[in-house]
């Protein structure tokens, strides 16, 4: 084995850039199946975590208006959401986890010793901070007690508390919305997101739901006094948020009189739906991406193919005399398949290496983290890489070594003369 690894190591020395270029061939191929496919699980990484940074599979619900006749109401009702939609929901709804209403005041100027702004202020349920993926840097999220209590208490964003509080961590001081003195108890944690309503996060305020009816609630000209801007909702089970929404239509049609597959009477923005089908847009460009290195990679083992090919002819007299002096079929085999598959992996190993070392450079490039998460090189498809440089390696390698272990040594000799 030892004579066969040094012959081959010789004859690829001996046709140096012609061994090059064909390992540069499978080297490619390699680079590019590993990097395609990283890179698309890189956009698809990106937008999954900018999706979760909106809501977990969230339902955020808006009134909207009839279109159709219904229970002897007449087309173009306006239905806008109330508080008793919202106790609906919750104690009737099969399909839904949890559900918190939502009121937001824009016109409630925030005051603190250093600075002031005018954010939105949103009064929320204590589950609403899990279902939109809320979370602090120091201090704490609004509890049930905070909300039961009316407690003036809040959470900023990180943008309203560099705003407000310029000079250190506003945790546990206190400041004033609209006049009433607050305690502020969090900051919300900075996060990559997709989508907005209602403005971004970084720029709101958020405080108990109780407090804000108790203190700010301002229904506008002809609304119920226990209005709702929205009502967020988290489906019990994520892959099946069709029925959750049309579990909702169905209870709110029939407490406020619409039909429920009149779509435009309520507003739902399913979350679910929208990054799912992001989800499979990116993953069947992946799977293009992989199929597109997989075909380069499979055109340089033919390179490798052909390459071996044409060794085998030119050095059909040394087959022949090989076999004259007594060499083996099967040496004469492995001395080729030997060739090719030490020229299949050792380019195949530096195209992999490679890859690696270009996701390193990218990854360590600043890029929108809610567009692309960097190039992701999973180990699942390393071993799909490391497999098929294995496999063209033997395919490759196999047709010419049979044809040079076949050839009759009598033959052989002949190819010179003629």
């Amino acid at each position: 084995m030892l004579q066969i690894l040094s012959q081959t190591f010789i004859t690829l020395w001996t046709h140096k850039l012609r061994s090059f270029l064909t390992m540069f061939g499978i080297a490619w191929g390699v680079l590019s199946l590993v990097l395609l496919t990283g890179s698309g699980e890189g956009f698809r990484v990106a937008q999954r975590t900018a999706s979760q940074g909106l809501g977990k599979d969230i339902l955020v619900i808006w009134g909207g208006r009839t279109s159709v006749q219904a229970r002897g109401y007449q087309a173009g009702r306006r239905i806008s959401l109330r508080f008793s939609d919202f106790e609906l929901i919750r104690d009737k709804a099969r399909q839904i986890a949890l559900v918190s209403p939502e009121i937001m005041r824009q016109d409630l100027m925030s005051v603190s010793d250093w600075n002031n702004g005018n954010f939105n202020i949103c009064g929320i349920y204590p589950q609403f901070q899990y279902m939109r993926s809320i979370d602090v840097d120091g201090g704490r999220l609004i509890r049930e007690p905070d909300n039961e209590e009316s407690r003036t208490v809040c959470i900023l964003g990180w943008e309203a508390a560099e705003q407000l509080f310029p000079r250190g961590d506003p945790v546990g001081k206190e400041m004033r919305i609209g006049g009433f003195s607050f305690k502020v108890i969090g900051v919300v944690r900075k996060k990559t997101w997709n989508g907005s309503y209602g403005g971004l996060d970084q720029r709101k305020v958020f405080i108990p739901f109780h407090t804000m009816v108790k203190i700010f609630s301002k229904p506008a000209l002809g609304e119920s006094p226990d209005w709702l801007d929205d009502i967020i909702a988290m489906p019990k089970d994520p892959e099946r948020f069709k029925e959750a929404e049309q579990n909702i239509r169905e209870i709110l049609g029939a407490a406020r009189n619409f039909d429920p597959l009149d779509q435009d009477a309520l507003t739902i923005w399913n979350t679910a739906m929208g990054a799912r089908m992001v989800q499979r847009i990116i993953r069947n460009m992946t799977n293009f991406l992989g199929l597109v290195g997989l075909v380069t990679l499979v055109l340089g083992g033919i390179g490798v193919m052909n390459i071996m090919l044409v060794s085998v002819r030119e050095r059909t007299v040394e087959i022949g005399i090989r076999k004259s002096v007594g060499a083996t079929r099967g040496s004469i085999r492995m001395q080729f398949f030997a060739e090719s598959v030490v020229l299949a992996m050792t380019s195949g190993l530096i195209g992999l290496g490679t890859a690696y070392g270009v996701a390193s450079l990218v990854n360590k490039l600043e890029a929108p983290p809610q567009v692309f998460a960097g190039l992701i090189i999973s180990d699942q498809m390393a071993i799909i890489a490391f497999s098929s440089i294995v496999l063209v390696a033997i395919l490759s390698g196999f047709v010419p070594a049979s044809l040079a272990a076949d050839m009759e040594p009598i033959a052989a000799l002949r190819y010179e003369a003629s």
